[in-house]
């Protein structure tokens, strides 16, 4: 089945992603608030778009299972902070979450993000903690297995206005960090189960790129340009 002369895909399957954090967990206002950090967090939450969102899908009722995975701050808020550059497919305007099937993909193309984030602003030598989620979606999509990964992002913007026009959950395609990985680019919330969190990892910045990821679950180093290749390095 094609809509709009593009193939569809339907997906059930588990897809990682690694967002920055902190191991241990830390009170994000414990520098400022002298022991008062549910009242910091209470002010805080007056404009806090996320929860504004959180408030749009329940509509003001009563939450019965706030354990749902519409509800889930990882879930819903990727399609509440929009990212000004857009993200592969799509434009600013229409927010998507970028997820990859393989865990060794995901680290791949986090690696690469924050390094074009740490370059831009002239980071010194830091280490990053960043967290891995996984998350089953399901859904039907745009199957963009077979399109080039190397596409230029006028095409790729294209192809995306084209894939939301057509009412697609999203697309499923090959990124340009691994080619041999796949990815899914998901433009609702409602395709997503609960994220789960799993390992943690450390990337460690030298001032100029990212020369070591470390694993604190396996005690495992690797180094990105290993990972970026077609053969499985990421322990189990």
């Amino acid at each position: 089945m094609a809509r709009n002369n593009i193939a569809s895909i339907d997906i059930d399957q588990t897809f990682y992603a690694l967002i920055p954090s902190r191991f241990p967990t830390v009170d994000v206002f414990a520098r400022v608030a002298s022991g008062r950090s549910s009242q910091f967090a209470e002010i805080e939450s007056i404009t806090n778009p996320r929860l504004r969102e959180r408030d749009r899908i329940t509509k003001g009722a009563q939450i019965v299972d706030a354990n749902g995975p519409l509800l889930q701050n990882w879930n819903h808020a990727p399609f509440t902070y929009l990212n000004p550059e857009g993200t592969r497919f799509f434009d600013a305007d229409r927010p998507a979450l970028e997820l990859a099937a393989e865990m060794q993909t995901a680290l791949v193309i986090s690696v690469r993000k924050r390094e074009l984030f740490l370059s831009r602003t002239t980071e010194a030598p830091i280490g990053l903690e960043m967290r891995e989620l996984s998350r089953q979606v399901k859904g039907r999509f745009a199957n963009g297995l077979d399109w080039d990964p190397r596409l230029d992002l006028v095409e790729r913007r294209r192809l995306g206005a084209q894939i939301a026009e057509a009412g697609f959950d999203g697309v499923l395609f090959r990124p340009a960090e691994r080619p041999s990985g796949m990815c899914v680019s998901v433009l609702k919330a409602d395709v997503l189960q609960r994220a789960v969190q799993r390992d943690h990892f450390k990337f460690v910045w030298d001032g100029s790129r990212v020369r070591v990821v470390y694993s604190f679950g396996s005690g495992a180093e690797y180094h990105p340009d290993e990972l970026s290749g077609t053969e499985q390095i990421l322990a189990a």
